[in-house]
C-alpha cells in the first residue's frame, strides 16, 4: 500500500513538472522552483529590480521566457571561450 502511494506521488510530481513546462506566466513559487532560488532571494531580486517580473497588486509573476533570457544573460564563459574571443579581438 505504501509503495502504491509513493508511486502515485511520483506520478503527480512528474505531471506537475510537465505542466509547469507549458506555462508562460509563473507565480513566485513556480518561478523559484523553475530557476532554483529561495523565495526570500527572489523577493530580494524583485525588490531591487535585478530580475524581470510583473506585479498585480501584491502578487509577483514571472514570464518564463524572460527568466530564461535573464539566466542566459548572466552566463560565465569558460577560459577557452574567453581566450578565443580575446584572440579574435586582437587580430
Amino acid at each position: 500500500m505504501r509503495e502504491a502511494i509513493l508511486s502515485l506521488q511520483a506520478d503527480i510530481n512528474l505531471i506537475k513538472s510537465l505542466l509547469l513546462g507549458n506555462k508562460k506566466t509563473l507565480t513566485l513559487k513556480e518561478g523559484c522552483k523553475y530557476i532554483g532560488y529561495s523565495i526570500s532571494y527572489m523577493y530580494k531580486l524583485t525588490s531591487s529590480q535585478q530580475i524581470p517580473h510583473m506585479k498585480c497588486g501584491k502578487k509577483i509573476f514571472f514570464d518564463k521566457d524572460e527568466l530564461d533570457l535573464w539566466v542566459r544573460r548572466n552566463k560565465i564563459k569558460d577560459l577557452q571561450s574567453q581566450a578565443k574571443y580575446l584572440t579574435a579581438k586582437i587580430q
